[in-house]
């Protein structure tokens, strides 16, 4: 119930973005000049710019930083350039740039080098999401200039309509007053950061989906797509910014419907990239107090879980397997008895562990990069009935291996 009227909500101010974007529509009329119509049409060209901005940039914040930074630097002149924010200067974007053509190199020569992919692929995904966090109050700032007036008249309306005296405190004729433009801001602010945070969350999968599989040439195949969406958003906009508008409210609205799924994986992107990169190991394993997992889509699909939920996989006091876990990590403790330890198997595969299924065939849980070593104490510990090498890798190694050897040897 709560999340459909989040929907229901983001939706309608999403079509309030729309209407206050509506001037720019009236601009194409033909006419004589209107100082008052010409005002609130560079008004929605102003948000029509704000929001494909914001979107596009959300779904690859280091392109975007890397981007906006070089634009805004080589469009002011020279004389003023040292005056331009920390994110505007060479020595920001140019980082950016050189971790893009390191990504680069990642997608295409290191393709071979599982050694430096995996490493790299982290350092790709923690990049991203530094980069989000350095774009935003760019971005975020752009956005609220463009819709706190807006938004203040509105409100400033409604306020009218409902409390006739609304007015007073700006005076007649004189606008909207300083209370109302503040909760513009803070009203627009907050709306931007839902939506960027939504588009952002959702495209971050990309980057978690190569992280955890490391397939050849799919990080080349999922970073084209994301490019090429970027470059459809901004290339609408150029065509026609109310094309550019709808496809970048359109985005909002789809990634606000996905961000709960999209959320999860990013949090399983983020325990998996800085266990890669801080080369974290496992200390006392304690199946009593639980073990960090997340649950697969086929263990959800079977427990009726959200998939990718992250939580600890323990031993209850019955000696049952248990899955306990939290609703965006912060939510009230949940628990759900997943039967007898012996129903299931350990995996260990070349990046993680994991539990399988009885039949040893679907993975139903999958552990941390951390404990990638300590499969067979894991299953110990929980009363799995055994573990498998389900690693295609390792499996190919130890077959050539054996043959190669056994060549020698005969």
């Amino acid at each position: 119930m709560m999340k459909r009227r989040g929907r229901y909500w983001t939706a309608c101010l999403l079509l309030l973005m729309l209407a206050m974007a509506y001037p720019s529509a009236e601009a194409s009329v033909p006419g004589s000049y209107d100082p008052a119509l010409a005002e609130r049409s560079a008004q929605g060209q102003s948000i029509t710019e704000a929001v494909t901005q914001l979107t596009g940039t959300a779904i690859n914040p280091l392109f975007g930083v890397t981007a906006l930074g070089m634009y805004h630097y080589f469009s002011t002149p020279e004389h003023l350039r040292d005056q331009l924010p920390f994110y505007d200067q060479p020595h920001v974007w140019g980082a950016m740039l050189l971790i893009i053509l390191l990504m680069f190199f990642n997608s295409t020569i290191c393709e071979t080098m599982p050694f430096l992919k995996i490493p790299l692929n982290a350092l790709g995904d923690l990049v991203n999401k530094g980069g989000a966090c350095v774009v935003l109050p760019v971005v975020l700032h752009k956005f609220a200039q463009a819709f706190a007036t807006p938004t203040a008249n509105v409100l400033a309306s409604v306020g009218e309509w409902i409390i006739p005296t609304a007015y007073a405190a700006s005076g007649v004729g004189g606008g909207v007053g300083d209370g109302w433009l503040l909760l513009g801001w803070a009203v627009s602010l907050t709306f931007g950061l839902i939506a960027y945070a939504a588009v952002w969350v959702v495209w971050n999968v990309i980057d978690v989906t190569i992280l955890v599989l490391p397939i050849p040439g799919l990080d080349a195949i999922l970073k084209s797509i994301r490019l090429a969406a970027v470059g459809l958003l901004f290339g609408a906009s150029w065509l026609n910014p109310w094309l550019g508008l709808l496809l970048s409210l359109g985005m909002v609205l789809i990634c606000w419907y996905l961000s709960g799924w999209a959320f999860r994986l990013s949090v399983m992107g983020f325990v998996f990239a800085t266990d890669f990169l801080l080369w974290r190991k496992t200390g006392t394993i304690d199946a009593v107090a639980g073990i960090p997992a997340f649950i697969t889509a086929t263990g959800g699909k079977q427990w009726k879980l959200p998939a990718r939920q992250y939580g600890r996989l323990r031993r209850g006091a019955e000696g049952t397997l248990c899955f306990v876990w939290r609703s965006w990590l912060v939510g009230q403790k949940r628990e759900v008895e997943l039967g007898t330890p012996n129903n299931y198997q350990g995996g260990s595969s070349l990046l993680y562990p994991m539990v399988l299924d009885g039949t040893g065939e679907s993975a139903l849980f999958r552990f941390p990069p951390r404990y990638r070593n300590d499969a067979h104490v894991i299953a110990d510990a929980l009363g799995l009935r055994g573990y498998r090498d389900v690693s295609i890798i390792r499996n190919t190694w130890k077959a050539l291996r054996q043959f190669f050897s056994t060549g020698m040897t005969t």
